[in-house]
This record gives structure tokens, sequence and C-alpha cells, in this order.
């Protein structure tokens, strides 16, 4: 499924970020609404941003920077975010292009930063994470041997201490020797991860 993505943002940041973003977000199966591409002129700019723009999305991206925090337009956006994200669960993810001040309603959200507008390959990743809620997260393997092997402990003997004297007993049961060198059950224990 393609999700849809509102970028609500600044004019201004429009030809030296949010269009090359957009593009991006395209290029990686995000079906991104900007202004730009959806209305022409005559088109109802309540109907469109509001209607179709935010009420159809998945997710709201809100580009921060110094022009768009003092926008009326990107403040009602970000109003209709919120009340999605609350009634809907809708996604809102900040991305942060200037150092400008965080609205009070995303200062208890995760944001991204954008250092660098024209290189943004590592955000972007990021940023494509939330949207399609994958987590860069490496599986749990499996646990140590010596772990996994069910234990009973001897008397007082803490559980590796159990599992080094079983070593030690199905050592000299298999060899009969009745002494037993350490290096040879050391090397038995690496087996099981122990150092």
């Amino acid at each position: 499924m393609t999700p849809k993505v509102f970028i609500s943002h600044a004019s201004e940041d429009k030809s030296r970020f949010v269009t090359a973003f957009a593009i991006k977000l395209r290029e990686n199966g995000v079906d991104a609404w900007l202004d730009r591409w959806e209305m022409l002129p005559g088109d109802s700019l309540v109907d469109k941003i509001f209607e179709e723009g935010l009420k159809n999305a998945d997710a709201v991206i809100i580009v921060l920077s110094r022009y768009s925090v003092s926008k009326p337009w990107v403040s009602e956006e970000l109003n209709a975010s919120m009340v999605s994200r609350i009634s809907k669960g809708t996604k809102v993810i900040p991305v942060v292009i200037d150092s400008c001040e965080v609205p009070e309603a995303l200062k208890s959200t995760l944001w991204e930063r954008v250092e660098d507008t024209a290189n943004f390959d590592e955000p972007l990743k990021r940023i494509l994470a939330a949207v399609f809620d994958v987590r860069e997260k490496p599986v749990i393997g499996q646990p140590p041997e010596y772990v996994q092997e069910a234990v009973r402990n001897v008397d007082d003997l803490s559980t590796i201490d159990t599992l080094v004297l079983k070593r030690v007993a199905a050592y000299d049961l298999d060899r009969n020797v009745h002494v037993v060198s350490p290096e040879e059950i050391f090397s038995d224990l690496d087996v099981l991860g122990l150092t």
C-alpha cells in the first residue's frame, strides 16, 4: 500500500528543500501531496488542502524553518494535523531545516533535523522509516548455549560453576582419566560461549 503524506511548508522553502524532498519521497514509494502538484488556478484552497490533502493523509510532514513557524497557513495545517493525530492516529513528522522555535504542539514529538538541504539522504532514510513504520532494530539472536542448557544447580554453586562441574564430570566419564587438564575444559566451554 502506498502511504499518502501531506507536506506542510512555507513557500520560501519550496525551491531550497521541499520540492526535491517531495520528489525523493515519491521515488521511494510515498504518495507525497505537494500543493504545486495538486492545485490549479481556480481551485479552492480550503477544499484542496483540508478536504483532499490533510483529510486523506496517512502522515503529515511539517517542514519547520525560520519562515514556516510564523506562517498562518502552516499553523492551521499543524492544528488540523494534531486533531487528526488524536482522532485517527495520523502520524505527524516534524522535519527541522533551520534554527527556529519549534511550535509548542510539536515539542513532545521527536523530529528529524536536516543540516544540509541539498544533501539529505540520511535524514530521508529516517523519515521513510517513520512513514512506513519500520524500526531499524537488529533481530534478537539465540542466547549462548550455557544459558539454553537446562542446569540444575549443585548445592550452593552458581549456574556457571555447576555447568563447569558437569563438563568436567562428563569429560572424566568419557575418557576415564580422573585427571582433567583445565585447557581441555576451557576449549569445551568456548563452544558454549563462556570465556
